[in-house]
């Protein structure tokens, strides 16, 4: 692979006006040496967005027309991808300056890896840094079910590899990205880096905070992959570790949603508990016991015993308006 391979960056969007002058810009100004192609797919938006678009009419590559929803907008998007390194941004998140540098100076180290994913803040509505990442190591289908998982914002993929999975499933439209990922390092592992490389943009209208279908589509993600050979021959769960798995998604994602809905579940876990590993017991303590003592233990002694790190203040704020430059 040459120094700094050629990219396209397909921005699948719909209603994001707000954001997406933001994400264009953090990678219009990416001082990058290599080819950037930039891809707007854009289901039809009727905000905004296509006046922000036209502004870069002879930057871009977009259209605005209906389609069937994410994974519709990627597919036509990834179809007018000519660069050899894909990336899949949202239209309300960005890069942070340097992120292409740091993808072309990853596959150099990395050069077998099939894809490269790197740190990444999560910011709410007023720009504050709620939270941040930044995952370590070889990226395998054990690692993305049971360490971390790489977020589609900072992630870039051979395109050669996110085509010969067939690229994305509208089976698990939910999980979608987290599928891809999933399929192409049963292919060839990616790497993660310790750049941070992108923001994540918090906002009520997320399908992470509205959707009920996180957990059954991740189970089926995981089905279909051991349901088919060239998968399945590679990497498959043990009985042991899809009871683990399944018990700590579910609780999990339903939390995520509607934290009355998880308690239940993992009360009726708690029988068995120490059958399950420490990851899942961790999980059904947290949603289950932990609520009630904290109603039984004073407030102050609850904040005293919280770890310092935990505080979304105590995070040092990067230069994350570097786009407005």
């Amino acid at each position: 692979m040459q120094e700094f391979p050629s990219v396209s960056v397909v921005i699948p969007s719909w209603n994001q006006g707000r954001f997406i002058d933001r994400t264009l810009l953090s990678i219009l100004k990416q001082d990058y040496p290599g080819t950037i192609e930039i891809i707007v797919s854009d289901g039809g938006s009727t905000d905004e967005t296509v006046e922000v678009l036209k502004k870069y009419n002879d930057r871009l590559i977009w259209w605005s027309a209906r389609d069937k929803g994410f994974v519709d907008a990627v597919t036509k998007g990834v179809a007018r991808a000519t660069g050899e390194i894909l990336a899949i941004q949202s239209s309300d998140d960005y890069y942070l300056p340097g992120a292409f540098r740091a993808m072309a100076a990853a596959f150099q180290e990395y050069p077998n890896a099939s894809f490269i994913s790197g740190g990444e803040y999560a910011i709410d509505l007023s720009g504050n840094v709620m939270s941040s990442s930044s995952p370590r190591g070889e990226i395998t289908p054990r690692s993305i079910l049971f360490q971390s998982i790489p977020p589609q914002h900072a992630t870039f993929v051979k395109l050669r590899y996110f085509e010969e999975t067939g690229g994305m499933r509208r089976e698990v439209d939910m999980c979608a990205d987290i599928d891809q990922w999933y399929r192409v390092a049963h292919l060839a592992p990616g790497h993660y880096i310790p750049d941070m490389l992108a923001v994540y943009q918090l906002h009520p209208d997320q399908r992470t905070a509205t959707s009920d279908k996180w957990f059954p589509n991740l189970v089926k993600m995981v089905e279909l992959c051991e349901q088919e050979p060239r998968y399945g021959q590679k990497f498959r769960l043990t009985d042991e570790e899809r009871r683990n798995l399944y018990t700590y998604w579910e609780i999990n994602w339903t939390g995520k949603r509607d934290m009355s809905l998880a308690r239940p579940i993992a009360f009726s876990k708690l029988l068995g508990l120490l059958s399950y590993s420490p990851r899942t017991r961790r999980m059904i303590l947290g949603t289950s016991i932990n609520p009630v003592l904290k109603k039984l233990v004073p407030a102050g002694v609850v904040d005293a015993l919280r770890p310092a790190t935990a505080a979304a203040s105590l995070y040092a704020k990067p230069n994350l308006d570097w786009w407005k430059v």
